[in-house]
């Protein structure tokens, strides 16, 4: 009898491993997949979409036109470190362009170095769409390493690569032409990657307050934008980073002249904390994008 129940016992030990650690894999499985639904659990489930990018999952979020206007899509971009539906100027623009003839497709952008220190791996700063900081406040702070920065670099452009790749076959429903909107550090990348050759050219470019972070990057920005073979709307608003600030007079003398329908610059008064400034954003963007239609039918 002693043995049976030491049998026993030990099954029911066993048994009891097992659930917990079935538990533990289900609970931790949930709460990811959780996590990932609860996002953006206030939009409709149709307009999220999830792509794989690499190893890790990432949304996209997709607004059909509103009307019988159907002039193409916008794909959005927006500052490093945001989400695919930041609040703000990026949502009121994945919103209010369905309008005026342009689907909306909204990419999630890949992590940003807020304050860089060699605790942080690189590897962090391709995960999309949390919106931390990777600098912990109890971290010194200290700067990467070139090698460090080309690392980071490299992954924040594979991942934007990646999935600006997956768009063609999300775009389909929406035939036309394509406008590619972005700003700050998610601009700045952008006119990297299109100088490389690296992204398909949009039929029209806006960039809201493009920079980049390392000083050197950032100076190459101007002349990077002015070889583009694009039609560029360029707004800048008066509390855009100080980076972007530092180019504005650059990239306009660096832009071709006397090409309406190649760039155009255009200097807001308003920061783009107020309303009225997200509307002024969407007239312009508008505008443009009238104008090179007309151009280019």
């Amino acid at each position: 009898m002693s043995l049976i129940r030491l049998f026993s016992f030990r099954f029911m030990l066993i048994s009891l491993a097992i659930s917990t650690v079935s538990s533990t894999i289900f609970s931790t499985a949930w709460a990811e997949d959780a996590e990932r639904v609860s996002k953006y659990d206030y939009l409709p489930s149709d307009e999220v979409i999830s792509i794989d990018v690499g190893e890790q999952k990432s949304e996209v979020l997709i607004r059909s036109w509103i009307g019988k206007k159907k002039l193409g899509a916008a794909i959005m971009f927006a500052n490093t470190g945001m989400d695919a539906d930041a609040a703000g100027l990026q949502a009121f623009l994945r919103r209010e362009l369905t309008h005026t003839g342009w689907a909306t497709i909204s990419i999630t952008p890949p992590n940003s170095v807020m304050t860089p220190n060699f605790a942080t791996s690189p590897e962090e700063v391709a995960k999309a769409g949390e919106g931390k900081a990777i600098q912990k406040s109890s971290e010194p702070t200290q700067q990467f390493t070139e090698e460090d920065w080309q690392k980071i670099r490299e992954k924040q452009e594979l991942f934007v690569v990646t999935s600006m790749d997956q768009l063609d076959a999300l775009g389909k429903p929406y035939p036309g032409k394509r406008i590619l909107i972005t700003t700050a550090q998610g601009a700045g990348l952008t006119i990297s990657l299109l100088s490389k050759n690296k992204l398909p050219k949009p039929d029209i470019l806006v960039v809201i307050n493009p920079f980049m972070r390392q000083t050197g990057e950032n100076q190459a920005l101007p002349k990077l934008l002015a070889e583009l073979d694009i039609p560029v709307l360029d707004i800048q608003s008066r509390d855009g980073h100080r980076a972007s600030l530092d180019t504005v007079k650059m990239r306009r003398e660096l832009s071709p002249h006397n090409s309406p329908y190649r760039y155009s610059q255009q200097l807001m008064s308003l920061n783009l904390n107020q309303e009225t400034a997200w509307q002024t954003c969407l007239e312009l963007i508008e505008g443009f994008a009238q104008r090179i239609n007309k151009a280019y039918p």
